[in-house]
């Protein structure tokens, strides 16, 4: 697109399309290795704005993905696999989700299974504020990921349940990862009391 006053090549701004269900948004027009700054900005307040954002066509290396999460702040490092080794080596911000199995070993973690329901790192005290999920290879059918509105969850409840849960804890455990596998370097105990994780808010 050309600018009638300058003949400069200008670059289309971005389009957020909001989801017809109870959240997210796509962001349209937009190649994530060349943002710049409003461009992050305007991803930025949408993604307050919406919670969940849908980024397709991308192409990124490990490099850009990394760049561009770093724009939201500093990264914690990924959980280490079932096997007590990482994934990516010289990337411990980057973890990978795989059912395949190359040489006898498996490329990622959590394998085939149905990952249960969960926050990202919350049995940690400070937990990340976001995660990025960056998709290489999908089934032709099925394997969806499914996010739920808490915000929208909560304005549901009745103004008395809202009043029997204000002020209460609820312990995130960490012994287990989403997939169901104990943590590499943890035992699994039957005691949620000496169980490692911490307590957060309930609300």
């Amino acid at each position: 697109m050309l600018s009638e006053s300058s003949g400069t090549t200008r670059r289309p701004r971005i389009t957020v399309v909001p989801a017809s269900q109870a959240f997210g948004a796509e962001i349209q027009v937009v190649d994530l290795r060349t943002i710049n700054g409003d461009d992050f900005s305007s991803i930025y307040r949408a993604w307050l704005d919406h919670s969940v954002l849908l980024f397709r066509g991308q192409n990124l290396t490990d490099e850009d993905l990394i760049a561009f999460s770093r724009r939201f702040g500093g990264l914690d490092w990924a959980p280490v696999q079932e096997s007590g080794r990482r994934f990516v080596e010289g990337h411990p911000e980057i973890y990978v989700v795989s059912n395949v199995i190359e040489n006898g070993t498996p490329i990622g973690s959590l394998g085939s299974g149905e990952a249960t329901w969960h926050t990202d790192m919350s049995y940690l005290q400070d937990p990340p504020k976001a995660s990025i999920l960056y998709t290489l290879e999908v089934p032709p059918s099925g394997g969806n990921t499914y996010f739920t509105n808490m915000y929208r969850a909560y304005e549901s409840l009745s103004d008395e349940l809202k009043r029997r849960i204000e002020g209460l804890a609820l312990k995130h455990d960490g012994t287990y990862n989403s997939g169901g596998y104990v943590r590499q370097g943890i035992a699994a105990v039957d005691n949620p009391i000496a169980s490692p994780g911490t307590y957060h808010p309930l609300v």
